[in-house]
């Protein structure tokens, strides 16, 4: 199996990712305090890394897929002076963490939240400068046909952005799979009631793609000049392509 049609030859993660909507909806209320827990806050280190990646210009439309709670959005709208910014989820209960995060923060102005799905995008082709997904890419059935649909609702020169995990390998990084076999699931359990959704995100990210093979499904979606930035140690990674 390549990585072009690559979706998971793991049949029970793909019977999980099938339901991330609803498994999603139950964790929406505590998502962000899990996330900042388990990360040290890293992860809005790795955010913000993102969207200083993009290169967001005044006049450019953003889309962010597999928005969640809407913190790229929001990063987008503090720190950049993009014309417009919509964020797409599949989970009602995260779109709606995020519509009150928006509001509280008074990003009403410069958000739209939308929701959808990352494998058919409810926009037309050629709609947005920039489009990213952090953290979601992992979560769709279908890795190819995900990238496929953001380079398609791309405009030519649009840049893609993708922030991933990364599966753990090398023996400098055996600390992390312990974390993610046991202190992962433990810690998003107790914190958010839900063992089966930090299982599932724990699998996620063990058993995802390597860092060349997100780059194998940009090229095969047609985006180019490719870059990638791995951070903090190879856990995660940063990868970057333009549409010709």
């Amino acid at each position: 199996m390549t990585p072009a049609s690559r979706k998971h030859d793991n049949s029970a993660l793909l019977t999980d990712k099938r339901l991330t909507p609803s498994m999603f909806d139950s964790i929406a209320r505590r998502y962000d305090l899990v996330n900042h827990v388990l990360s040290m806050n890293i992860d809005r280190r790795w955010r913000a890394a993102l969207v200083g990646y993009a290169h967001a210009h005044e006049s450019d439309d953003v889309l962010d897929v597999a928005t969640g709670t809407g913190d790229v959005a929001i990063d987008f709208a503090r720190f950049t002076q993009a014309k417009t910014i919509v964020g797409v989820d599949l989970s009602d209960g995260m779109l709606r963490v995020a519509q009150k995060k928006i509001a509280e923060q008074g990003w009403e102005d410069r958000i739209t939240l939308r929701v959808g799905d990352a494998l058919r995008l409810p926009f037309e082709d050629e709609s947005f400068d920039i489009v990213t997904i952090a953290f979601g890419l992992r979560n769709l059935p279908d890795y190819q046909r995900g990238v496929n649909e953001m380079a398609r609702v791309l405009k030519p020169r649009g840049r893609a952005v993708i922030l991933e995990f990364l599966p753990p390998r090398g023996v400098a990084l055996l600390a992390y799979r312990v974390y993610l076999s046991t202190i992962l699931p433990l810690t998003g359990r107790l914190i958010s009631g839900s063992p089966e959704a930090y299982r599932y995100l724990s699998s996620s990210v063990r058993q995802f793609i390597a860092g060349e093979e997100i780059h194998s499904l940009m090229r095969n979606a047609g985006l180019s000049l490719l870059v990638s930035r791995r951070l903090t140690g190879g856990i995660a990674g940063l990868y970057r392509g333009v549409k010709s």
